[in-house]
């Protein structure tokens, strides 16, 4: 697996990134047999990243191994990065109802609590985000009001809300006006 560290607080990678790399080591038959997964690891330091795409070396430094394990190689030696500024924006929880209540009744108002939630993520990403979502609640065969608590999330996974939460939406239901 390939690890990174020291990610400049303000700055959040955009796209896929590598998240493994081959590595190809040397060492006693005994030592060789010796290591389990995950034990080797390559750890890619971004404390030099800046905004924009950047190139990262990884060699045999940046592998943690067993004693009596050398690094041969490294492959690919170079991971390409792209980084923007990280930020944050405020956007308006959008609560969605499934199903139909129940004959003579029709859905009113619908409200959510908290109706905002603060997001954090890259720049670009937040610019694209309109709303947060929940999960939808049904309301088919209702012949009341009612208030169910859902989750809280963002449809884009480099996004993510500044601390996870929960909705309390709640639906009127009322009779069928004549």
């Amino acid at each position: 697996p390939l690890e990174f560290t020291n990610l400049p607080a303000q700055l959040e990678v955009v796209g896929d990134a590598a998240n493994s790399v081959d590595v190809r080591v040397r060492g006693s038959s005994g030592a060789l047999n010796r290591i389990v997964a995950g034990e080797l690891v390559a750890v890619l330091d971004l404390q030099s990243a800046r905004a924009g795409r950047r190139l990262f070396h990884v060699d045999g430094t940046n592998v943690r191994t067993a004693f009596g394990v050398d690094v041969v190689q490294v492959n690919p030696s170079t991971i390409a990065m792209t980084f923007e500024p990280s930020g944050t924006r405020v956007v308006p929880v959008v609560p969605t109802v499934e199903g139909d209540p129940a004959e003579g009744f029709v859905v009113g108002t619908v409200t959510a609590e908290p109706p905002t939630v603060e997001v954090l993520g890259p720049v670009s990403a937040l610019a694209r985000l309109t709303q947060a979502m929940i999960e939808p609640v049904t309301v088919t065969g209702a012949t009341e009001p009612m208030t169910e608590t859902v989750n809280i999330g963002v449809v884009d996974s480099s996004t993510r809300l500044r601390t996870p939460q929960v909705a309390r939406v709640r639906i009127a239901i009322a009779p069928t006006p004549v």
